[in-house]
């Protein structure tokens, strides 16, 4: 009888996982490809995504610690050629990244330590830039093979201080030196694999002859990170079998709720197999019951200031489109685009890739990011808690069912009344995106900016038997919203769904800050 492995929770070090008898997914004729096809690679997922494993793996390879793969693919027939390598390895995110010159120290503190491994003295130098060069080339004379350099977290110090420009942009000038020694040592390094959350421009990294060649959206390593639903079902089946029982549940319903809650993210430009978020899928089977594990265990403060000072962009990022130079890269400003921002950590995911037009549709990937980031958006910008947003949440599906429009716009009244005095905006679109972000948070179909062919719908909302149709006015009347539903004759879209059709017209005055609305059936 096989015994259940443990779950690797919390462990991104290979051989804990394998000494430990750990659950590990096995990547490695992935990462075969990856070492044997490429030399100089960048590679970015979001945060608690498997990466720090990867680089993990990567290293054991290198060193030649074969005995590790035995049971793994790389390691069976003679797949692969064992060769014992001196390796550079940096995680970013465990230095000390207040200032520059803390960075610095600890830097030079993590160089010297690898180059003790390899009874290599830096002291004779108290730069990172000469450190790293000096340790590389001393590996060079005496190894017989080429070093391996991999930097984990490189943008790490860059996501600390992104709000705060100048502190950035002074992390930045110090990477980029840093970053472009390694570019200087290339003939003495055999790989280089830098990974990343975000892909920061002028960093030295991406320019230059012997730039890294950026695999992130590359289908063959689409699957690199985060666990396809084929691998889940190979590798979890015991864990599986437990939710089943817990939740007294079939086996298809187990993995059709884990479908909608974790998986959704596509990692290339033509769809490969999209991935589950892992982190929150060990946590889902620890606990045997659904939660936002991956955004509760800790959503960057980076974000949440840049959210709150984009509230109004929420309503257009569901299906939004957007070009590969707004998601390739961005620079360190005080306008970070959010749909980049988004996109590149992991809270909206590829929908689909246009050839044609070069165009990508994005999306959140999953219910458990979906209801997060619009519940975390709407929690700051009402002022009020998360517990009294899943309360209207209540009120808002009890109103859409009963068709109790009175209960609707006393509930978004409610939250409005929240709002801090310097956060209101007198622009439509603010009180727009609020309404979108609370739509969101409901499990219903609900459509925001709906084109037609004399202009766009506010808002619809699908339910089983109803659909609603919304124009939101700011400073106007609730009679005047609905005279513009009427006049551009929006509800002509659903009249043959064969569901009863209602019409709101909704006013926010700004001033008294009171909603007003009126209603009417189409016949």
């Amino acid at each position: 009888m096989v015994t259940k492995k443990n779950l690797p929770i919390g462990v991104s070090t290979l051989e804990e996982i394998i000494n430990s008898n750990l659950s590990y997914i096995d990547k490695t004729e992935i990462i075969h490809k990856l070492i044997t096809e490429n030399r100089r690679c960048f590679f970015s997922r979001p945060r608690r995504f498997g990466k720090s494993l990867l680089v993990s793996t990567l290293k054991e390879i290198f060193s030649g610690n074969k005995e590790l793969f035995k049971d793994l693919w790389i390691g069976q027939d003679d797949r692969y050629t064992w060769v014992k390598r001196p390796v550079v390895h940096i995680d970013f995110s465990e230095l000390e990244l207040t200032t520059v010159e803390t960075l610095r120290k600890s830097l030079n503190i993590i160089l010297d330590c690898i180059a003790q491994n390899y009874q290599c003295d830096l002291v004779v130098t108290d730069s990172p830039e000469s450190k790293l060069s000096l340790l590389v080339r001393y590996m060079g004379v005496h190894f017989p093979h080429k070093a391996v350099v991999l930097i984990d977290e490189y943008d790490a110090p860059l996501l600390k201080h992104i709000t705060d420009v100048p502190a950035a942009t002074a992390m930045r000038d110090m990477l980029s030196s840093f970053y472009a020694t390694i570019k200087g040592l290339d003939a003495y390094i055999h790989f280089t694999f830098v990974a990343g959350v975000t892909k920061f421009a002028k960093t030295s990294l991406f320019s230059g002859p012997n730039n890294l060649l950026d695999i992130s959206l590359n289908e063959k390593y689409a699957t690199l990170c985060g666990y396809t639903e084929q691998e889940i079902v190979d590798n979890f089946s015991d864990y599986i079998a437990d939710c089943v029982t817990a939740n007294t549940r079939t086996t298809a319903a187990v993995l059709d709720t884990m479908r909608t809650w974790y998986n959704g993210y596509q990692m290339s430009r033509y769809l490969v197999a999209k991935v589950y978020n892992p982190f929150s899928v060990l946590l889902y089977f620890e606990n045997k019951h659904l939660d936002n594990y991956w955004f509760g265990s800790g959503t960057p403060t980076f974000l949440i200031k840049i959210m709150q000072d984009n509230i109004h962009d929420f309503a257009n990022l569901d299906q939004s489109q957007a070009d590969h130079e707004l998601l390739d890269v961005f620079e360190i400003s005080k306008k970070i685009p959010l749909k980049a921002l988004l996109f590149q950590t992991g809270y909206l995911t590829i929908q689909s890739y246009d050839q044609e037009s070069s165009l990508y549709t994005l999306t959140y990937p999953n219910r458990e990011v979906r209801e997060s980031i619009n519940r975390l958006a709407l929690s700051h910008s009402l002022a009020v808690e998360s517990t009294d947003i899943r309360s209207a949440q209540v009120q808002f599906i009890t109103a859409l069912k009963n068709k109790d429009m009175g209960l609707f716009c006393d509930t978004v009244q409610s939250l409005f009344a929240h709002i801090p005095y310097h956060i209101h905006i007198q622009k439509e679109s603010f009180y727009h995106a609020l309404l979108q972000m609370i739509c969101s948070l409901l499990k219903v179909e609900a459509y925001s900016e709906m084109p037609t062919d004399k202009g766009r719908i506010d808002m619809a909302i699908h339910m089983p038997d109803t659909i609603y149709v919304f124009e939101f006015k700011l400073n106007h009347t609730a009679q005047e919203a609905l005279d513009q539903i009427h006049k551009n004759q929006y509800y002509k879209k659903y009249t043959a769904a064969g569901k009863t059709i209602y019409l709101v017209g909704m006013a926010f005055d700004y001033e008294t800050k009171v909603i007003t609305y009126v209603t009417e059936i189409v016949e």
